[in-house]
């Protein structure tokens, strides 16, 4: 059977087709059109698998992704693409014209399941956490995505986690993990001490990669504004190491192209902030970046096809 995996993000969707053996088939993007998104990924489904020759019956299910909070297949809030309250799930098979499987998820919920399933499909419990503009992230927990009461889980980026420097988050709090983790975050705590430590940085006009890339050359100030930063992520970390004591945190985003030179830094600063037990937990870097969120969706849809076959119903 066939699996369809759809990440729809404010400016395209993605979509995966799959073999339910988790083997990628193939992938487009179209625009994303919010008046009219449902209809137009449903038609472009709907002419693939004629050209295809497939049937409706040969597709096991649907799963989407969204960026904004969603609970029970229902959109709760979505800033990007106007939505309130909008039930997902029932828009789409509406707009697909028959009953189909069809699950919904926060995006970097479905991201994280996406990276974990590929990195290792045995692990149990994972933290995914992405450094970009801001810092996000999603939780599998005992192999279930955590969506949380309100559609809140995952939201890692708004942990309270520094009284030194009291930034005040795009989210109005003080003090939260992305206003110091984020790519932002870095050219901030940089521009921040810019009078304290000597630098080769012009920072007038400066990036995330130029800091980084400075700091891979011992520049004073680029070096202490990074370790700040992975010390605030480790600090995070290792808070979540005691209340999930996950089998492994997985590092994407666009700072994570750090590669190896943030992981050995996080590595260091988590083993020393964590209790022993949690030494072992593995962290990775993310390996599948902007195609996460459809195999995330293949992921799920798999677990619900063996579900199926061992009970019987979905």
């Amino acid at each position: 059977m066939y699996i369809f995996g759809i990440d729809i993000g404010g400016t395209s969707v993605k979509i995966g087709f799959f073999k339910d053996s988790f083997e990628l088939l193939e992938q487009w993007e179209i625009p994303t059109h919010s008046n009219s998104l449902f209809e137009e990924i449903a038609e472009n489904i709907k002419a693939y698998i004629s050209k295809k020759n497939i049937s409706f019956e040969e597709i096991f299910g649907y799963g989407l992704g969204i960026p904004g909070m969603v609970k029970n297949g229902i959109a709760t809030r979505c800033v990007n693409l106007g939505w309130e309250n909008v039930d997902i799930r029932q828009e789409f098979n509406k707009a697909l014209g028959y009953d189909a499987r069809v699950y919904v998820f926060n995006d970097a919920n479905l991201a994280a399941l996406g990276e974990a399933s590929y990195l290792n499909s045995k692990w149990d419990s994972v933290v995914f956490i992405t450094l970009g503009t801001g810092v996000g992230g999603g939780i599998i927990f005992h192999q279930e995505v955590v969506e949380g009461a309100d559609g809140l889980g995952g939201e890692l980026g708004h942990m309270h986690i520094d009284d030194k420097y009291n930034f005040t988050c795009g989210c109005g709090k003080i003090g939260c993990l992305e206003t110091i983790a984020s790519a932002t975050g870095i050219v901030r705590l940089t521009r921040y001490y810019k009078d304290k430590l000597p630098t080769r940085l012009d920072l007038n006009q400066i990036t995330t990669k130029d800091v980084v890339d400075a700091a891979k050359a011992n520049d004073p100030l680029a070096s202490y504004a990074f370790d700040e930063a992975c010390q605030a992520l480790a600090q995070a970390m290792a808070n979540l190491s005691v209340i999930i004591n996950p089998d492994a945190f997985i590092i994407g985003g666009g700072v994570s192209n750090a590669g190896a030179f943030l992981l050995e830094r996080i590595q260091k600063y988590y083993t020393n902030k964590c209790l022993e037990q949690a030494t072992h937990t593995k962290i990775n870097l993310a390996v599948l970046k902007n195609n996460a969120g459809i195999y995330g969706a293949c992921a799920y849809l798999i677990k619900k096809k063996h579900e199926v076959e061992k009970n019987g119903k979905c």
